[in-house]
């Protein structure tokens, strides 16, 4: 694994889902409208980031945004290849964001996918924009074998969150085997999991003296959470909770 890592693809993916559908497909909003748009963060254009964040989004099984975010990763792993490393090898990149999601979203403006300025990219390299996962954990691990080839990879990484009701019986827990199963089988490399609720998270915030024991997977390393950047803690915080 010494290549490099790209962050922010499933962004760009459901950016360009969103451009090819309103601007080329529908035709319902230009170019230079979007654009104004998007240097206005939205103020004003409330009714086009509503229709930007109902098109079609990465992490629900829909090949819409899922092939745009395959196609981004094969062409990354192509122009990749033509570098070799110090000893004039050819090197593998790696998919894994750590916290680099966050930090970087934060210097990037609003984007097409209908996501504000200066919010945290999408978490990993597969999992879905915070909230945008809303057909369940199943169509979740679907798009994320369907775009991203593990072999050619490194690594790939997601991530889910999952609230404790869900694995609080024996049919849950069995439903989460059969997940991680599912996940393998498809071709999956790398998937960890947040057993919290997000009320939980933002009582920690408010009263961190409670919660010096909690730890949280953040994206390929654990980490306390009353430790975590405040920015890093809210991104964690905004990430789908699943139910099994």
């Amino acid at each position: 694994m010494d290549g490099c890592t790209p962050v922010g693809v499933i962004d760009v993916a459901d950016s360009l889902a969103a451009l090819r559908k309103l601007v080329f497909e529908e035709k319902s909003v230009s170019l230079p409208e979007l654009v104004q748009a998007l240097h206005a963060d939205f103020k004003g254009y409330e009714a086009l980031q509503q229709a930007l964040l109902a098109v079609p989004k990465y992490g629900n099984d829909d090949d819409y945004p899922d092939l745009i975010a395959k196609h981004w990763y094969d062409i990354f792993y192509d122009e990749h290849q033509k570098y070799r490393n110090y000893m004039g090898k050819a090197m593998r990149p790696f998919t894994a964001s750590v916290t680099f999601h966050t930090f970087l979203g934060k210097s990037c403006g609003a984007l097409p996918s209908g996501r504000n300025a200066r919010m945290a990219f999408a978490d990993a390299s597969v999992s879905a924009e915070a909230g945008m996962d809303k057909n369940g954990p199943t169509a979740l691990v679907r798009s994320a074998t369907k775009v991203l080839d593990t072999v050619k990879y490194a690594s790939g990484q997601i991530n889910m969150k999952f609230h404790p009701s869900a694995l609080r019986t024996r049919e849950g827990l069995r439903k989460l085997i059969a997940l991680i199963k599912t996940y393998v089988d498809l071709g999956g490399h790398h998937i960890q999991f947040n057993v919290v609720s997000a009320s939980t998270l933002r009582d920690a915030q408010a009263h961190p003296e409670r919660y010096r024991s909690l730890i949280v997977r953040v994206a390929g390393f654990s980490a306390y959470f009353i430790h975590l950047d405040p920015d890093v803690q809210n991104e964690i915080i905004r990430r789908t909770e699943l139910s099994l």
